[in-house]
């Protein structure tokens, strides 16, 4: 994967590199925070899709790294912002906006930044990995919202539901109370249909 036609030493495309691979692993970090969260506040398939989103950029910083590997060192500088660890609804928030910031805003810049300096296939796969963080965003959004209007398990119209326990599926525009078959809480349901 490593460009090895050309140095990346000392280019504006190996600094965005580092800051796009230290973006992404404090981002697991957080995401695995905010996922234990989401348990504890019982949306436990928002729980599920915030681990997912962890696990996807794990591996948007291991694509990130396995460039900078044959660059040696990049010194950049880290503003680390504290963040805040509170219910799932503040946690969407902030997840959303660094998303838009620390994804789109800057891999978007850096695709322009690493097609300028010649590095073609770091410039798509900056572009390729703002296209996730975009999607990445409007589900963290899209989550938030149905916290807040209370439709996290409410349609207008009947949906399948499924539960994450035994798999059983109930069509309505609510869960089940209880799953008839396991007898587990509405909370173990999600949307059969649809991704968030």
């Amino acid at each position: 994967m490593a460009n090895t036609t050309k140095s990346l030493k000392g280019t504006k495309t190996a600094d965005y590199l580092a800051q796009a691979y230290l973006a992404e692993s404090t981002a697991v970090t957080r995401y695995i925070y905010y996922a234990q969260q989401a348990k504890k506040d019982k949306y436990l398939y928002y729980s599920t899709l915030i681990q997912q989103t962890s696990d996807n950029e794990l591996h948007h910083a291991k694509i990130f790294l396995k460039y900078l590997v044959d660059g040696g060192v990049v010194n950049v500088p880290v503003g680390v912002d504290s963040g805040d660890l509170s219910n799932t609804v503040k946690n969407l928030e902030i997840a959303a906006s660094e998303e838009q910031k620390e994804g789109v805003d800057l891999y978007t810049e850096a695709a322009k930044v690493a097609k300028e300096e010649g590095f073609d296939e770091i410039s798509a796969q900056f572009a390729a990995i703002a296209t996730i963080e975009a999607h990445h965003e409007a589900r963290f959004n899209k989550m938030r919202e149905r916290i807040e209007n209370g439709t996290v398990w409410k349609r207008e119209t009947p949906i399948k539901w499924q539960c994450d326990v035994c798999g059983y599926i109930y069509e309505g525009t609510t869960p089940p109370e209880v799953c008839p078959a396991c007898l587990h809480p509405y909370q173990h349901y999600f949307p059969a249909d649809e991704n968030v």
